[in-house]
């Protein structure tokens, strides 16, 4: 049986993260359980952009020292790593006040630039992943309880996806997005392969609305841990008040055979789930966009059955970083401003997760607005 621990913890004080870290993970055996002296350990945060703590984009410096301090204590050897959507790793990382803590503790940071190829006995066969992460001896996988355009929840496996380089993510989007049940196999595949030995939620503060990088910051109050990042993903979404099938990572999880996604078979610790489960936190809207249709009627379908990214042209700056991101190219210019050609679009939300301006939404298709 998975086992999910959860601890409340209120602020990003430094010895009250370190308390709520230590007891989420000492329930779970704690790090001697995970780690052995001398390991090299990677500690793999969400690094999105290069955003301010307090505005939940990224996971909380004080949560990556506590889990240094953690690791150290075991007589590992920590490095901090991350491949951002968008930016220089150095810039993101002192941005978001997590430089500060690696020099504090002493620790390296490592780049995620040179790639190297794994194979894999799943339906997809060869992954190019970040050659630090296959040098470790362990990955220790630290998420950001967000949302997300494409997911609906970003959390413990997405948060994996950092794993891949550069723009070798866009690719991804490209080759697999088209058909967004096969991105969401993809995505715990490399999961799979990668396999993180302990993942730790920041769900101190969160983010709900137009997440990963533009909504709202929201205080939940919570550490969670896990060896099963599926079981994880399963149990924030109930704090957030989703059923489990209407995750798409969680759908393919349970479909695979990967992970538990039904939290009734998970032993939950620390904390009653039902106490938990928050109010009126706010989704990004989503929509699935496969249709098991003919060509034509589908593409009419997806226009006003779906979601789609729109433009926020008050809020645009004209950077052209989602232009220059698109795996479709499905941005142009027109009559001074940046528009999207839907036909081209595949709805994989690069645009709208590295916007920096928050210029860019998740918006319904006319049926959808129509039926409510």
């Amino acid at each position: 049986m998975s086992s999910v621990s959860i601890v409340r913890c209120q602020e990003y004080d430094r010895d009250l993260t370190m308390s709520a870290v230590r007891k989420a993970v000492e329930s779970l055996g704690g790090m001697q359980a995970f780690i052995r002296p001398g390991e090299r350990v990677l500690i793999k945060p969400n690094l999105l952009k290069a955003n301010r703590p307090e505005q939940a984009v990224t996971t909380h410096p004080e949560v990556v020292r506590s889990v240094i301090r953690l690791v150290q204590e075991t007589g590992g050897i920590a490095l901090v790593g991350d491949s951002p959507g968008f930016g220089n790793l150095e810039t993101v990382c002192e941005r978001s006040g997590i430089l500060d803590v690696i020099r504090d503790e002493g620790v390296s940071l490592v780049s995620f630039d040179e790639a190297v190829a794994l194979k894999n006995n799943g339906q997809f066969h060869r992954f190019e992943v970040a050659k630090v992460a296959t040098e470790v001896d362990a990955i220790i996988n630290l998420p950001k309880f967000k949302t997300h355009g494409m997911t609906v929840l970003t959390g413990a496996v997405k948060n994996m996806f950092g794993c891949v380089p550069g723009k070798r993510k866009v690719q991804w989007h490209f080759n697999a997005g088209v058909n967004h049940n096969l991105f969401m196999r993809m995505i715990l595949e490399l999961y799979m392969l990668l396999k993180p030995r302990l993942s730790i939620m920041d769900a101190i503060v969160g983010m709900e609305g137009n997440g990963p990088g533009s909504g709202k910051p929201r205080s939940i109050g919570l550490v969670l841990a896990s060896e099963d990042a599926v079981a994880l993903d399963a149990v924030c979404g109930r704090i957030a008040g989703i059923m489990p099938e209407k995750l798409p990572l969680l759908k393919a999880a349970s479909e695979a055979g990967i992970g538990e996604t039904q939290v009734e078979r998970i032993r939950v610790l620390g904390e009653q789930l039902s106490n938990l489960v928050l109010k009126q936190f706010r989704l990004p809207g989503y929509t699935p966009t496969e249709w098991p249709l003919p060509e034509w009627l589908r593409r009419a379908l997806k226009h006003a059955f779906t979601t789609k990214p729109v433009i926020r042209h008050e809020l645009c700056s004209q950077c052209g970083i989602c232009k220059s991101h698109c795996p479709q190219h499905a941005f142009m210019q027109e009559d001074g401003r940046l528009t999207i050609r839907y036909r081209d679009c595949i709805r994989c939300f690069c645009c709208q997760e590295l916007c920096p301006q928050g210029a860019i939404a998740v918006g319904k298709g006319w049926a959808i607005r129509m039926a409510r």
